[in-house]
């Protein structure tokens, strides 16, 4: 998709929205991710992701997509957020 290649190449890195999708799916799953420290953890996304960076990017991407594209992206977002 061209606006999310955009936002990539303007604000993040390539590939940053499917990391931070996968990111933030993997840390509402696991059981401790309500004790996340920011004090603690390497900060490599794929090991370690900061809640907040990682919803800043999903913020971010359902911002700059078209309004229909938006809207599926959001709703695949809000499935990940009820397993909170």
């Amino acid at each position: 998709m061209q606006a999310i290649a955009y936002l990539e190449r303007s604000r993040f890195t390539e590939g940053a929205v499917a990391r931070a999708l996968r990111a933030w799916a993997g840390f509402v799953q696991d059981p401790w991710h309500r004790l996340w420290d920011p004090r603690s953890g390497c900060g490599v996304m794929e090991c370690c992701p900061d809640p907040e960076e990682v919803r800043q990017i999903l913020e971010a991407t359902g911002h700059v997509l078209p309004p229909r594209d938006a809207r599926r992206f959001r709703a695949e977002v809000a499935k990940i957020d009820e397993l909170w």
